[in-house]
């Protein structure tokens, strides 16, 4: 009798964690396409600057008060790397400053990305996506 009264104590504290913790997160146009395609889903978590790696696609704050409220993108260099001769045209120093993130759509011709806006705040990743998730398994 106790195990159960001590589970049912704990399952809101691990539906809030995961809730907290994890999201899934729906694709929103082709700035990411081949990879990631309008209408994808994929499976997010919060992540702190210490867990972010070049590579990663990440799911950032829109810099823009217009569009949608998040934007995903790849992680091209973080602070300290070289400026990626792709952003360097909105860029004016040769390295990534402190706190900040270059990031890039895989679509070049499709992407809202640092090519156009410059270095985006490591503070606003909302999350890093840890896999695509199947169609119909959500």
């Amino acid at each position: 009798m106790r195990f159960w009264l001590l589970a049912a104590g704990l399952l809101p504290a691990l539906v809030v964690w995961l809730r907290r913790t994890y999201s899934i997160i729906r694709v929103d146009g082709y700035s990411m396409a081949p990879t990631l395609v309008d209408g994808d889903r994929l499976l997010a978590r919060k992540a702190s600057p210490s867990d972010l790696r070049r590579g990663q696609i990440a799911v950032v704050t829109n810099p823009l008060e217009i569009g949608e409220r998040f934007l995903i993108k790849r992680i091209a260099a973080l602070p300290g790397d070289l400026v990626p001769e792709a952003a360097r045209a909105a860029s004016a120093v040769d390295r990534v400053p402190a706190g900040r993130l270059v990031l890039l759509g895989d679509n070049t011709n499709a992407s809202f990305d640092s090519r156009d806006h410059g270095f985006f705040q490591m503070s606003d990743i909302h999350a890093i996506t840890i896999r695509k998730m199947m169609p119909g398994k959500e």
